[in-house]
């Protein structure tokens, strides 16, 4: 049974008790991402999540991790495209300094000027690693592409210009605008006491930081590009190809998180079996789909030699077509649902996933959302509902390409067309 509860300060509290576990894992999230930055601030949702590990009144960089470390905990943070996170996994005895730590780097980070220009050259070096790692990058430039236009497009660790021109003061003042009570949750998952756990939580979060007016930004998708091509000397073509696809309250999310896992998404998936498995032509290759407040992306990823290239993207077109033309079979179906059942089941052993579940349910949908409620509604999939959203997001479309690689000259030449 989950318990939600708001502080007086204004911050929601979820806290899952679990059985049979022996750790804790404790996150604070909040309600800002990369789209609530404009062109002057690209990356200051990421580069806060830097900073909060920096140092506070009470307890230096170093004491933080030394704090986690003694006692075998895990401590991190992610910043998505519309929230960020930051999450301790201890075991359960240690739930009081969790949240000490977690409520001192929210209230009292110092933002300390030294420590920000040391800052600065760590996301250099971050970007800088993305730049390297292809077959990351190209899912940057893909969403980048899709949603062109739009606040969610540009990257979350933002730019070189941007991040060279952060300041102390425009970072406090992001910070100042973004964070605030009501616009975060406080989450534990885990073998833990409730009545500790509330104590612990009432007597860290008191401060309040007031609300801001702060709307969420938005915009048109202007039409996507067709094929932009990144020339690099690799020896693999990584590429995305794929649409815009449906928000996260669209009523084709389950059809479409079943057509992508059909598709793409498990190593019995169509494209896995016959162009890897079958053709041989690639190591890596799968479906995925993002879903946001006002929009989505839907694409498939795949590395393969340049050699290779042209053919193995015939055959996910192929592939594509043969679904919208043919259909699927009850039996494919039925595999499908089970697979994305199991799936979900597997991964809620973790008290890190129970966490992060039950924070992005309530931020996205403002409630609890049962293990078993997923399954009725992943059961209540049909065929019709998979060849409505395929028909709705492929059918007569023209293809979004991004590809990094030496490829020739036939590169960024190309429509491709379902």
């Amino acid at each position: 049974m989950v318990e939600k509860y708001t502080t007086d300060s204004g911050i929601t509290v979820l806290l899952e008790p679990i059985e049979g576990v022996v750790s804790i894992s404790a996150g604070l999230w909040v309600g800002v991402g990369s789209r609530h930055e404009n062109v002057s601030c690209y990356g200051y949702a990421h580069f806060i999540e830097h900073m909060l590990f920096k140092g506070t009144k009470r307890y230096s960089a170093r004491d933080i991790a030394r704090m986690v470390d003694r006692v075998g905990g895990q401590h991190n943070a992610a910043t998505n495209r519309e929230y960020t996170c930051y999450y301790i996994n201890v075991i359960s005895e240690h739930l009081p300094l969790t949240v000490e730590i977690l409520s001192d780097m929210y209230y009292n980070s110092l933002f300390d000027g030294e420590e920000l220009e040391k800052e600065k050259n760590v996301i250099l070096e971050e970007i800088r690693m993305y730049e390297d790692t292809p077959d990351e990058l190209v899912h940057d430039h893909f969403i980048e592409a899709v949603l062109a236009g739009h606040p969610l497009a540009h990257p979350i660790v933002g730019n070189t210009e941007s991040i060279k021109g952060t300041s102390r003061k425009k970072l406090v003042d992001f910070f100042s605008n973004h964070y605030f009570d009501n616009n975060c949750l406080f989450v534990i998952a885990g073998n833990f006491d409730i009545d500790l756990a509330k104590r612990q939580i009432d007597r860290h979060f008191r401060k309040n930081f007031e609300k801001k007016n702060v709307k969420i930004p938005t915009a048109e998708v202007k039409s996507s590009e067709g094929w932009r091509h990144i020339h690099r000397d690799l020896e693999q073509v990584h590429f995305c190809i794929g649409v815009e696809g449906v928000n996260k309250n669209d009523d084709d999310r389950w059809a479409l998180y079943a057509l992508s896992t059909l598709l793409g998404g498990s190593m019995s998936s169509r494209l896995f079996q016959n162009i890897r498995e079958r053709e041989g032509l690639c190591y890596s290759i799968y479906s995925f789909y993002s879903m946001y407040d006002d929009t989505g992306l839907f694409g498939i990823y795949c590395g393969t030699s340049p050699d290779n290239f042209s053919k193995v993207v015939d055959l996910i077109l192929q592939e594509c077509r043969q679904i919208m033309e043919s259909g699927i079979s009850p039996e494919e179906l039925g595999d499908t649902k089970s697979y994305m059942k199991g799936n979900i089941a597997l991964s809620l052993e973790s008290t890190e996933v129970r966490m992060g579940q039950l924070a992005r349910n309530e931020m996205n949908y403002g409630r609890y959302i049962s293990f078993q409620e997923i399954v009725e509604q992943i059961n209540r999939v049909e065929i019709a509902d998979v060849m409505r959203v395929a028909q709705r997001l492929l059918k007569n479309k023209t293809l979004t390409m991004v590809s990094i690689g030496n490829i020739g000259e036939e590169a960024g030449k190309k429509q491709f067309c379902i």
